[in-house]
Formats: C-alpha cells, structure tokens, sequence
C-alpha cells in the first residue's frame, strides 16, 4: 500500500468540513426594523431558546409572514457565533393564521402572548416544554371558537411549564394563607392585592393559577371571574414570571387587550 506523505495528509486536514444543513421550526416573537429591505427577528425554538435572526424583507408577501406568533420554518439555518445573528436560506409558514390576522381578538391575544415571552425569558437555552405549549396556543388562537380564555390559559400552563408552580398545600395546613408571595413563590399569611410595590397574589387566585395547570383549554368555558379578578390573575402570573426570570417589565399591549375585550 503507498503510503501518505506528510504534506499530503496536512492539505487533507485543512481542507473545511462541510456543515451540514438545518431546518428548524420557530414561532416569531417580535421584530426590529434594520433598514427598507431587512430587519432583526426575535424567533423562538425548541432547541435554541430565544435567538436573534437577520430577515432580508423586500417583498410585501414575505413580509406578511413575520407577525408576532407566526410559525415559520426555515431552511439551512446558521449561526457563526454563539451571541450573534442566525441566517436562514428559506422561510415557509407551517401553522395557517388566517383566523388570526383577521380577528382583532385574536390579533390582541397573539401580541399580548409574544410581548410576555418577550420581556420574560432571555435565555437563549432548550426549552423544549415551553416551545410545544407556545405551538399549541397558536394553533388554538387559529381554530377555537372562542379565545377569550386563552391568554389565561396559557400563563396558568407557561408558569407551570417554567416549573415555577406552588406546591399545594397539606389538607391539614393549620393556618390558611392570605396569598402568594411572588418573589419566593412561597405561601404567606399576608392578605394583599396586588400591585406594583406589593408583589403578593391573593390565595383565591393562585388557587385558580394551581387549578389552570391540570385543565384542557376546553374546560376553561368554566373559568368565572370578574373583571378586577381576571386583571389582577393575569398581570399576577405575568409579574410571577417575570421576577423569577427576566426582571419586572410593562407589558403595553395589556391595555389593547383588555379595551378589546370589554368591547
């Protein structure tokens, strides 16, 4: 057998290693413009977290596809640097959204949900459990009769996927508790409502957050609450999250939703 010369094998090691192609899903979660024809898309995976992604938009037909929830997937995905922008050959849509850009209810919902991930996870690490419950939500946001609920949903099951659920307590608790200290995640004694300087959710409302975990979206036609309750367990959820994750953030879109809603 004729053997390899050094210099030969050298040139053989040198020479680059083809990287293999990747396709991956990912749900859009907000956008910043560039310049006229491209912009920096903030996408969630299954795999990667939350990364930024360089978008070339010249035509108004691929536009339209990178609306907050929207799932796309795309082909040869790349990303050179750890903390830098990925790039992507192709994009398609996967889940169809027609229901939820022509629906203002819809629409709202969907903002209000990609705002919360937005200024709520920053890690851009597998959240494999998260990414399945967002890609549920958007298919529910396209085909239920009714999303009235769904935002509710959604957070009561986004708490429990971060694994930030209280743990119930014992049936004989002797004392019962005023409410849920968000900071902690503990039971308190304390009765507070919520607000910007008292970070507690009373113990009714957490109960409901306990109850969300275990429910189908379907059954949340029972949910009974009134006004004042439902913003005070929604913006409680948000605030739980956000203290344990990216810091506490306004969600501006709230105030869209809930005018949309009281229509």
């Amino acid at each position: 057998m004729k053997e390899i010369g050094w210099s030969r094998l050298r040139h053989r090691l040198k020479r680059p290693v083809k990287l293999e192609v990747s396709t991956i899903k990912a749900v859009v979660i907000g956008a910043i413009p560039y310049n006229e024809t491209s912009r920096i898309v903030r996408v969630f995976t299954r795999d990667k977290g939350m990364i930024p992604l360089w978008v070339r938009t010249g035509k108004k037909a691929t536009k339209a596809l990178w609306h907050p929830l929207s799932t796309v997937e795309l082909s040869d995905f790349k990303r050179k640097k750890i903390d830098g922008l990925a790039t992507f050959r192709e994009a398609a849509r996967v889940l169809p959204a027609n229901n939820l850009l022509g629906d203002a209810r819809r629409s709202a919902v969907a903002f209000f949900i990609a705002e919360v991930l937005d200024k709520s996870i920053s890690d851009e690490a597998p959240m494999p459990e998260v990414f399945s419950l967002v890609w549920e939500t958007v298919h529910l946001l396209e085909v239920a009769d009714s999303v009235v609920n769904l935002h509710i949903y959604f957070l009561g099951h986004l708490v429990s996927a971060l694994g930030l659920m209280p743990e119930l307590l014992e049936e004989n608790h002797n004392a019962s508790p005023g409410s849920l200290n968000l900071d902690t995640g503990e039971w308190s004694s304390v009765e507070m409502n919520l607000s910007k300087e008292a970070h507690y959710l009373r113990y009714e409302l957490a109960q409901i957050m306990l109850d969300i975990q275990g429910m189908e979206f379907d059954e949340m036609n029972s949910l009974v609450l009134d006004r004042a309750s439902r913003k005070e367990l929604l913006l409680g959820m948000v605030m739980f999250i956000q203290l344990n994750h990216a810091g506490l953030r306004e969600i501006k879109s709230y105030n869209v939703l809930e005018t949309i809603f009281s229509v």
